[in-house]
């Protein structure tokens, strides 16, 4: 909840914010985040702490070209929807170490916007990317 508020937010936008299909999210300025976003909500700052619990809570980082490119997503975290969140659990980390990354099996957030829009596409037109014609 306090990371959808958050986001949510027009005062954080320049630091953090939603991608345009609202799937995903992304960190603009780590600095600011640490110094002025993290303190204010969780009580820390440190920025290792911070990306830990994303990990614990299952966020996933993509990393194929584009304009999604470092940002986080979850299936149980979209903009617009933050009672999905509920059904988010914590991952039990069986692996040690970093998963390498696999941008070819990463998904296209922004052909998905167009065929499934967010309950809130009325505030946010669909997404297109120049890098994933339709």
């Amino acid at each position: 909840a306090k990371l959808h508020s958050i986001l949510s937010n027009p005062k954080h936008a320049h630091i953090v914010r939603w991608m345009p299909h609202g799937r995903a999210w992304k960190i603009f300025n780590k600095d600011l985040l640490v110094s002025e976003v993290i303190p204010n909500y969780w009580g820390q700052t440190k920025y290792e702490s911070f990306s830990r619990q994303l990990s614990g809570w299952g966020f996933k980082r993509l990393h194929q070209t584009g304009p999604d490119f470092r940002a986080y997503y979850h299936e149980c975290f979209l903009r617009g929807l933050p009672d999905l969140t509920k059904l988010m659990n914590r991952v039990e980390s069986t692996h040690k170490g970093k998963l390498l990354p696999h941008p070819n099996g990463e998904p296209n957030f922004y052909k998905l916007s167009v065929r499934h829009p967010l309950p809130d596409a009325a505030d946010h037109p669909p997404a297109v990317d120049p890098h994933y014609p339709l």
